[in-house]
């Protein structure tokens, strides 16, 4: 089924018991037989409960201050209630459309962040073990951090009261693996920026923003790595020039 902001906004007013009776009938044997279209439902349903999420605010913001401006037209004199009748309705409109556009978009750039990660993701090679490290069980993390047996990995790292930064970027690594995002963040922002280990670091962060669709933390991110000029340069660039296709 090809995604179109009409879809998208016919959606949207079914969820949000603004059809008729009719269409919703039509709509609902539209769904009976279109699997595609069942799944874009359940889709909206899902991303209705982000809007909680800090990134999605902002929109919501910008309809609290349109219920703001509605409500304080109201109030004024009646030599404005032609202003305020069409402001009503031109906000009634961007409120409608609005929504319909902004699952859309947010639809089909989760949808191109998404391809982007699986595209440039490589989990953080497995290095030899740090010269001198005797610890049995940080030997036993490499091997399971090979073996991409990522919960062994946290399990292991988080009982060692101390890891160094080739371990942290191990841990981060295993937590975005298991889809633990925020706590592969706390891992990559806790590697200094006197480390050897630090453009890693920014890079894994970047992914990890990637996979979570923050699109405004990504800039800045590849930036400082693309001024680092190591070995992530290219790869940030490229990631960056796609990002703003």
């Amino acid at each position: 089924m090809e995604r179109t902001p009409e879809i998208f906004e016919k959606i949207e007013a079914y969820l949000n018991n603004m059809l008729s009776q009719d269409e919703v009938l039509a709509f609902e044997k539209e769904m009976a037989n279109n699997i595609e279209l069942q799944n874009e439902v359940e889709k909206h349903r899902s991303l209705h409960q982000t809007l909680s999420d800090q990134d999605t605010l902002a929109f919501k913001e910008k309809l609290v201050t349109i219920s703001k401006k509605i409500k304080k037209e109201e109030k004024h004199s009646v030599s404005r209630s032609f202003f305020s009748s069409n402001w009503r309705i031109a906000a009634s409109i961007a409120i409608i459309l609005g929504i319909g556009s902004f699952f859309w978009y947010t639809f089909n750039s989760q949808n191109r962040t998404q391809e982007l990660y699986a595209a440039y993701y490589q989990p953080f090679p497995a290095e030899d073990i740090t010269r001198g490290e005797t610890n049995i069980d940080l030997q036993e993390v490499l091997k399971s951090y090979t073996n991409q047996e990522y919960k062994k990995v946290i399990e292991a790292l988080e009982r060692q009261p101390n890891i160094n930064d080739q371990y942290k970027l191990y841990l981060g690594n295993s937590y975005i693996n298991i889809d633990l995002e925020q706590k592969a963040i706390h891992q990559f922002n806790n590697i200094s920026r006197d480390s050897r280990y630090y453009e890693n670091s920014r890079w894994y962060l970047s992914l990890t923003y990637l996979k979570l669709a923050k699109i405004k933390k990504i800039t800045p991110l590849l930036d400082e790595i693309i001024q680092y000029d190591g070995i992530y340069k290219n790869d940030a660039i490229r990631l960056k020039n796609a990002l703003q296709e």
